[in-house]
């Protein structure tokens, strides 16, 4: 395979940015170096304020460079009039807090967001009134105006990155362009300004940065609708940026070209599934190597912003304020949770995706500079969208120089394996089913050249170049062999496995490996799995913390009342299934959690075994936390629980027969329906 070879690069400088940020058609631009921003989607107002601090130092230190949320308006003005702006509804402190830990903001002001709210974020005071919403209606344009001089006065003095206006609006760029100058208007300001642009979208030329998505999974499809095509496109390289599968719920009219130029545009991204929600009719599993492929099948082609939604899970504010069937949504999605299966839980659990992820953000932090400026080139032979046996990849190259990436992974289907394959300088590789990796030639290292290597760049530490990839690997440097071993330094290369690379964290000018642990305050705190490496410059030294809480360990559970048979299934708009109301025939379990450590400073986490349709936590009367069935255990943290000695879980059955969407492990472990609480034990305890 002819490795593709292109021209320099274009850098026509465009009327976007300010203060130091500039774009370019080709990459961003910080000070005049190219840069690669890796955004993570995290709802303040779905995170308690007590955790704040914890998670916004959990995602810095995993290679995130910009923070992007929402404000959502119905969670700050339920009752017109009554705008809060206190404890997890803070946006001034929570903006200031990501300052603080090194994090730019990217906010979303809406007023339309989506994220699977309740009226996609317009307070229902507001729809009651004789207005167009999402238009130059001058009635809601007056509401508009003073929703953001609301989050204006909370901004007063603060920088921001990025702001976006509106959310998946696809045929009006005139209103989009009302927006952006009314939120000036109203103190509102940043060097970017953007907008969605999936969809077909039309936006206002050259007022915002185009910002596109990719999705592994869809829940706003119908329960029968199989693996979409839309999702699985984004498993190829390509020069195509819009997933046209996006937001399909939100769109009432037929698909139309957009007016937008890629050429003129960078490629950059807002929103790449950092996992998926799920809807009661449909209800997807984003695996962690679906996460990471997805990530870096994006970046092979040619995406210069890496921004996930969503990266850190959360809770509602409140009851109601979901998107729902009750509110003529075209899904139901839980009352309370936002469990979008992302990198990091609703309380901060970290998942397999967030190492995954991170490998790929420690290249980025370390050489993003090398990378952004260089273009997408396409083999002749890309396959497209259906072909699952032609190898996928593609090269980001100029001059002789760049990197070959390579997937060979998509969800639901097992991809063949590919022997023997030769790009262009390397030497022969076999590609296992599954894989997915970008490899250099031509990168300039140490005064010399690494012509090319079958393993990764994971970073540079202390003149050290940390590579990764199987037992076979081999790099080349200055026309030389480089004999890799792995986790010994060799002539200023060291191989790291796919597993110990996983598990990477870069402290200062310190590489340790170590599981779970995602800040520097907390490689010496009372943790799980105790032990970890640091390198010490040469070799791998092992480092012994102090064992803390004994784990897992089981918390009694106890049957209250038996489940009953599930209820008839209730069908919604678009005959798509509704969840039930109704808890009379829920089963009841108590936990005991009165001996677990629940002092202050620590964190507690409880994995429940659960098997069923719906199933809520109750303390003291009042729902805490809730979930669908997916087969994912639930992880219900007790900083929910207000120090309660008891915790009641309610359980619904399902019927299997039902129009219900499930991963085929969670249907097998479904069995008849008959709701079921197996067990629940303590896995993690964290200081905080």
């Amino acid at each position: 395979m002819i490795v593709p070879e292109a021209a320099e690069p274009l850098r026509d400088h465009l009327p976007l940015g300010g203060r130091g940020i500039a774009v370019t058609s080709r990459y961003l631009e910080r000070d005049g170096i190219p840069v690669i921003p890796v955004s993570a989607e995290v709802h303040f107002s779905r995170i308690p304020r007590s955790a704040w601090d914890d998670e916004l130092r959990k995602i810095a230190a995993s290679g995130v460079t910009v923070l992007a949320t929402y404000a959502i308006w119905i969670h700050h003005e339920q009752v017109e009039g009554q705008l809060r702006f206190d404890g997890s509804l803070d946006l001034r402190a929570f903006v200031e807090l990501c300052r603080m830990h090194g994090l730019d903001v990217f906010l979303r002001v809406g007023p339309w967001a989506h994220a699977e709210a309740r009226n996609g974020g317009f307070p229902d005071w507001l729809l009651a009134r004789d207005l167009e919403p999402r238009s130059n209606d001058p009635r809601y344009l007056a509401e508009a105006r003073r929703w953001f001089a609301a989050l204006g006065e909370q901004l007063d003095g603060l920088e921001l990155l990025a702001v976006q206006v509106e959310n998946e609006l696809y045929d009006d760029p005139e209103h989009l362009a009302a927006l952006v100058d009314l939120a000036r208007e109203c103190g509102i300001d940043a060097p970017l300004w953007t907008g969605t642009a999936w969809g077909g979208a039309h936006l206002p030329i050259d007022r915002v940065l185009p910002l596109y998505a990719g999705y592994s999974e869809a829940f706003w499809i119908a329960h029968d609708a199989g693996y979409d095509a839309s999702s699985a496109s984004n498993f190829y390289y390509s020069d195509e940026r819009d997933e046209v599968g996006v937001g399909a719920d939100t769109r009432d009219s037929a698909l139309t070209p957009s007016n937008l130029d890629p050429s003129r545009y960078p490629y950059a991204t807002c929103e790449l599934g950092g996992g998926m929600v799920s809807a009661y009719h449909r209800r997807p599993t984003a695996l962690p190597d679906d996460v990471a492929a997805l990530a870096l099948t994006k970046l092979g082609s040619g995406s210069t912003w890496q921004g996930y939604y969503m990266f850190h899970d959360g809770i509602n504010p409140a009851r109601g304020l979901q998107e729902s069937h009750a509110t003529g949504a075209r899904n139901d999605l839980p009352e309370l949770s936002y469990d979008f299966g992302a990198p990091l839980g609703v309380m901060g659990e970290s998942r397999p995706s967030l190492g995954k992820l991170r490998l790929q953000h420690h290249f980025l932090a370390c050489f993003g500079d090398r990378l952004a400026p260089l273009p997408l080139v396409l083999p002749p032979d890309a396959p497209e969208v259906g072909d699952t046996t032609t190898l996928r990849w593609a090269v980001r190259g100029s001059g002789g120089r760049g990197f070959v990436f390579v997937t060979n992974h998509e969800p639901h289907v097992t991809l063949p394996e590919h022997r023997g394959v030769v790009f262009e300088g390397f030497p022969p590789v076999d590609i296992p089913s599954g894989a997915y990796f970008f490899w250099p030639f031509g990168f300039e290292w140490a005064g010399g050249v690494v012509d090319w290597a079958t393993a990764q760049i994971v970073t540079a530490i202390g003149g050290v170049l940390v590579v990764t990839g199987g037992p076979d690997a081999r790099l080349s440097f200055d026309g030389a062999e480089v004999p890799l071993r792995e986790r010994v330094n060799v002539d200023g290369f060291l191989l790291l496995s796919r597993a110990d690379a996983e598990r990477a964290h870069v402290v200062g000018d310190r590489l340790v490996l170590c599981d779970d642990v995602v800040t520097p305050e907390w490689l010496y705190a009372e943790r799980e799995h105790p032990e970890f490496d640091e390198w010490d410059g040469e070799r791998f030294v092992r480092r012994v913390l102090e064992p803390g809480y004994p784990l897992p360990a089981e918390v009694p559970v106890t049957a209250l009342r038996e489940a009953g048979m599930p209820a008839p299934v209730r069908l919604g708009p678009w005959e798509r299934a509704s969840a039930p109301t109704d808890w009379t025939d829920a089963g009841r379990w108590r936990l005991d959690v009165s001996g677990l450590p629940m002092r202050e400073g620590l964190r507690v986490l409880i994995e429940l075994d659960w098997v069923g349709d719906v199933a809520r936590a109750i303390v003291d009367g009042r729902p805490v936390d809730d979930r669908y069935f997916t087969g994912r255990s639930w992880m219900l943290p007790l900083d929910l629980l207000d120090g309660a000695a008891e915790v009641t879980i309610e359980v619904l059955s399902m019927d299997p027969a039902a129009p219900i969407s499930l991963p085929e492990d969670a249907r097998a472990a479904l069995g008849d329906g008959r709701a079921a609480v197996r067990s629940a034990r303590v896995r993690r305890v964290e200081r905080r």
